[in-house]
């Protein structure tokens, strides 16, 4: 399956899209070039995820941390972990995906793998990413366990649940076994802070069109100003006025493509205040001007 635009609920939460609910597991191939500026947005979902690179390379950042992934490497994502994938390389990026529900692993509820393996691991506060790099001999066959089960799942043979299963089994008891030994990290997940970014970018995502001011974005909160430019810096890397802007321009590049609404009117209804500065800040953030994107992207 391939995936060129993140389906989103209200709360930034991926849809992720399943064949079957009674096989809660999905894996689809993501072309960074295919998203807007190469940039998977911020998102989160409940499901486990495991995704290799295969072509290119990419930074996947977390509310914490940013992490360099190259061809050939792969990394584990922790659930209700928000994050957002962009290109580093000049070479498209191609990476592989694979997001299923815990219970695949854990088997019943309540089970020994689900409390002894799995919920340890989802539970941990401290680990919210692992890479995989095939110069470790264990990660090298966690990659090539992953590799047997994306091939499974998409070949869709009799049985293929069996080897899909199976293979994530043994990566996690690979995976467990190091994280059991490996000493605790010192940065901790702060949910507090993942529960403000959230409630902030869903409030920029509702009231983009009006005149925000800093202190509505930190009222989303319930925070300070002082708070809420800290907290955007800590977990996206950037303002809160700058996050806005972008927004904007996401939004102002789906009319264009959808709409036949003029640039001008495009240009307030996404909330510029004039047409000349909507499309100073579309050329900066898109690499083009509003009505070179519109000309190759309108349907």
């Amino acid at each position: 399956m391939i995936i060129n635009e993140l389906s989103l609920n209200e709360n930034l939460e991926q849809n992720v899209p399943k064949k079957q609910e009674s096989f809660p597991h999905t894996v689809f191939y993501a072309e960074l070039q295919n998203y807007r500026n190469g940039v998977i947005p911020w998102h989160w979902h409940e499901d486990i995820e495991f995704f290799t690179v295969i072509q290119g390379k990419l930074r996947l950042s977390t509310n914490n941390e940013s992490y360099v992934v190259s061809a050939g490497e792969g990394a584990f994502i922790n659930t209700n972990i928000m994050h957002l994938h962009e290109t580093l390389s000049e070479t498209p990026v191609i990476l592989i995906s694979e997001v299923f529900n815990s219970s695949i692993i854990s088997g019943g509820y309540l089970s020994i793998f689900e409390q002894k393996y799995v919920s340890p691991v989802l539970e941990n506060q401290n680990l919210e990413v692992k890479l995989f790099k095939p110069s470790s001999a264990s990660h090298r066959k966690i990659l090539e366990l992953l590799r047997q089960s994306q091939d499974a799942a998409e070949l869709e043979a009799e049985g293929f649940e069996f080897t899909v299963r199976n293979c994530l089994s043994s990566v996690w008891q690979i995976m467990f076994q190091e994280i059991s030994t490996a000493a605790p990290s010192v940065r901790s997940r702060s949910s507090q802070g993942s529960e403000r970014i959230k409630k902030m970018m869903l409030f920029i995502r509702e009231h983009y069109p009006e005149r925000l001011s800093l202190s509505d974005i930190a009222a989303a909160a319930n925070i300070s100003e002082r708070e809420c430019l800290r907290c955007f810096q800590n977990n996206l890397n950037t303002t809160p006025f700058t996050y806005l802007l972008r927004y904007r321009c996401r939004a102002a590049a789906e009319r264009l493509k959808n709409s036949e609404d003029s640039i001008t009117d495009i240009a307030y209804i996404c909330g510029f205040s004039g047409s000349s500065y909507f499309g100073k800040i579309f050329r900066q953030e898109m690499g083009c001007s509003p009505s070179a994107y519109r000309r190759e992207n309108h349907r």
